[in-house]
């Protein structure tokens, strides 16, 4: 997701977890249908050891899971449910399973700007299920690092699963790891900020009455 909750991420590495694998995940915030949980583990591929943050974010909307695909995809849209990006683009591919996106994000102090380009690909593991897993890529030139802007390296997961004709669950996940800001501080403003977006995400698709 490049869902603003990236704001605190700087890892380089690692990759996306299963999402049946077992889960140990508490709840830190729900508002109505949106849950987000936290965990921390071991950061795959880390030496020395890290404990890295995992945010997993549930939550419905009604409309379709093609609907919410090209919402993820659409590059004129985005800033209206992701207010920190002030650029994005997508470079689509020959084959659809797969594309590129890069995206830049406005970011307050004391965190300084940051970017990502990432590499997405997409799957129907079962009827009615769209599953979207990301993952950090280099490339200078799609997106040659920017002085002064933090690069980050991000992997994570979109889960669409059609519950109903006009029912979407969805599951997010993304793993981070801290960058030396106390969690007393980076706690509220990244679980606000992913349930801010997730809210805006859903207006977006929800069919205006």
């Amino acid at each position: 997701m490049r869902i603003c909750v990236w704001l605190f991420f700087s890892l380089t590495g690692f990759h996306v977890h299963a999402q049946t694998e077992k889960e140990e995940f508490e709840l830190v915030k729900k508002d109505g249908t949106i849950s987000i949980y936290e965990r921390w583990i071991n950061l795959p591929n880390a030496n020395p050891p890290v404990k890295a943050r995992e945010v997993k974010g549930e939550f419905f909307f009604n409309n379709t899971i093609y609907a919410g695909l090209r919402l993820i995809q659409d590059e004129k849209r985005i800033m209206q449910w992701q207010s920190h990006v002030s650029e994005f683009e997508v470079y689509k591919q020959p084959d659809t399973t797969f594309w590129f996106e890069y995206s830049y994000h406005d970011i307050p102090w004391p965190v300084s700007d940051q970017d990502h380009l990432l590499v997405y690909t997409l799957s129907a593991p079962s009827p009615g299920v769209l599953m979207l897993n990301f993952q950090s890529k280099v490339d200078d030139v799609l997106a040659p690092v920017r002085k002064g802007v933090t690069r980050m390296q991000l992997s994570g997961s979109w889960k669409l699963e059609q519950i109903s004709q006009n029912r979407v669950k969805v599951t997010y996940r993304i793993l981070s790891r801290p960058i030396g800001i106390p969690k007393f501080l980076t706690d509220p403003i990244i679980r606000s900020n992913i349930m801010t977006t997730i809210e805006e995400y859903i207006a977006l698709l929800e069919p205006k009455k």
